[in-house]
């Protein structure tokens, strides 16, 4: 029998017809039913012959009268006229009949020869001498013949089922070999808490390259845990047919259904969640510890079978495991980093208190920072931890007495010499902090002069640490932009200036062209809100 898949089928029953015709035996192609699929292709009168309407009715009703069974069958329904018939199987059912006909001469002595000649509009002699050199089976040889088709036909079903085999295997390491990339490509990309929306989009991006669909979203759920991600709710990859904001309250909805518990969705008929009529798509929700974070959505099948696979959603459930994890951990992150920042903030407040002419000047210092190593090219992480070296660069001061912080006019020589201690000051307070040690040296080096002639250690050009020479310039801006006891503050223009004039000497002559580029009305902002909040103290406790 040939007991094959329905895709090579056909491919192995033009096997058989090949090696039959090889033998000279014309062959139908018959399905389950007794109709004819396939003829003989056989040219002139033979051709004629047995394609005429009483040999292709014998045939017909061979195949109705066949029994469902595995093995080779001869059907003899009129004198001389015998056929080998081989079943064709799809998932232990026969669904169709390669017949072969092995006819003797009695045949051309029968009735059904002479309809035949007359269906095919040929004399009977002129049939007969085309179908002498075919017509010279005995029972015999037909038996003979019949096992040999049945040897044939067992070479071409464990053949199929080799290739079958094959072809599985090679699927399964295939689908394997991409499930342990996609695994490693994404513990990979797990490094950096602080930037999950870079995972989100990256692991989208290897999603497209391992799945065979038109385009992929993330949906990220309200969650107040996520609120405070720097991230937007909706991610794409590949050519969506509905525009993001459809596609997110399409997730919008879908999501409404679902739970942390929810298994896998496929759909291919759902226009009341929003999504393009007709096409499948499979949702993945992305949970941990029983909360609904968000939605994977890949539609649109492109190539291979056009349904969703195991294969598919096991894809899917891996990756939207592992954006649950980084969401949660971003989260946690974003969390720790706030309270970080927060206790921060109320160190350096509280240092700037004491004298209301430096009130804001860590954070304004910490602000520029930040605005100057962005504008350089530096990476956003690099630029967050100098905006907290900004805001930490004056903690020595806590070192250095009152008296002197707070004296009006200019400090003397000996009192300079306390204030010049405060970046060694800071520098020992930070120093066994492990999260602060990367920014240690811009605490240390903030007032080195970019000609040698700082403190606390004389550094000149590029031997000062680059923390240590951006809050140079952004330490500098501020302090000429502030009111001090000793004199008002300069006016932007004098500022703009002054910086320019101490290009090269005081400060880096490569980074004050590109401070003096940025925009400034978030400073301003800033520093009228210190300012304001400085009169409204005053005025509270006058």
């Amino acid at each position: 029998m040939l007991n094959v898949a329905p895709n090579t089928a056909l491919h192995a029953h033009q096997t058989v017809c090949s090696r039959l015709a090889e033998l000279s035996l014309p062959v139908w192609r018959v399905d389950a039913s007794g109709n004819v699929l396939a003829a003989p292709d056989v040219g002139g009168d033979i051709g004629r012959l047995l394609r005429s309407t009483p040999i292709t009715e014998l045939v017909s009703d061979a195949a109705r009268s066949l029994a469902d069974v595995d093995n080779p069958q001869i059907i003899t329904p009129v004198s001389g006229f015998s056929v080998i018939a081989v079943p064709e199987r799809q998932r232990r059912r026969c669904v169709a009949w390669t017949i072969a006909l092995a006819p003797s001469g009695e045949f051309m002595l029968g009735d059904r020869f002479q309809l035949a000649c007359q269906s095919a509009g040929l004399p009977p002699e002129q049939a007969k001498q085309a179908l002498a050199a075919l017509a010279t089976y005995t029972p015999e040889t037909i038996r003979h013949l019949a096992a040999m088709i049945g040897w044939s036909v067992a070479d071409l079903v464990g053949e199929a089922d080799s290739r079958h085999a094959i072809a599985g295997f090679t699927r399964q390491l295939t689908e394997d070999f991409e499930t342990i990339d996609l695994l490693h490509s994404l513990a990979r990309l797990m490094g950096d808490p602080s930037r999950p929306q870079d995972f989100v989009n990256r692991a989208l991006a290897r999603l497209n390259d391992s799945m065979q669909f038109a385009w992929l979203g993330c949906w990220i759920a309200a969650d107040p845990r996520l609120a405070r991600l720097p991230m937007p709710r909706t991610f794409l990859t590949g050519g969506s047919p509905l525009p993001e904001t459809e596609l997110s309250a399409a997730a919008d909805s879908l999501a409404r259904g679902m739970t942390a518990d929810s298994k896998p969705l496929i759909i291919s008929e759902a226009p009341e969640t929003g999504l393009p009529r007709g096409v499948q798509c499979i949702v993945q929700p992305v949970a941990r510890n029983s909360r609904l974070l968000g939605l994977l959505i890949a539609g649109d099948k492109q190539s291979g079978d056009p349904g969703v696979t195991s294969f598919d959603i096991h894809l899917l459930e891996t990756a939207g495991a592992f954006i649950a994890a980084v969401l949660e951990n971003g989260a946690l992150y974003a969390e720790q980093s706030a309270m970080f920042i927060g206790s921060l903030k109320a160190l350096t407040s509280s240092l700037d208190a004491k004298d209301r002419y430096t009130a804001g000047h860590s954070e304004r210092v910490a602000c520029l920072a930040r605005q100057l190593a962005l504008a350089l090219g530096l990476p956003e992480s690099i630029a967050e931890r100098v905006h907290i070296a900004g805001m930490v660069h004056d903690v020595g001061k806590i070192g250095v007495p009152e008296a002197v912080l707070l004296k009006p006019g200019k400090p003397t020589e000996a009192e300079f010499a306390m204030i010049k201690r405060h970046p060694e000051i800071g520098y020992a307070i930070l120093k066994d902090i492990p999260l602060m040690r990367d920014i240690l040296p811009g605490v240390l080096h903030h007032h080195e002069r970019y000609d040698g002639k700082g403190y606390p250690h004389g550094l000149a050009g590029e031997q000062i640490p680059l923390f240590g020479r951006i809050l140079a310039i952004a330490d500098t801006f501020d302090a000429m932009s502030s009111n001090r006891s000793y004199r008002p503050a300069l006016g932007r223009q004098q500022v703009i200036a002054e910086l320019q004039r101490c290009a090269g000497t005081q400060l880096d002559p490569a980074l004050v062209p590109v401070f003096l580029s940025l925009d400034l009305s978030f400073f301003d902002r800033l520093m009228a809100a210190h300012r304001a909040h400085v009169t409204d103290v005053a005025a509270r406790t006058a």
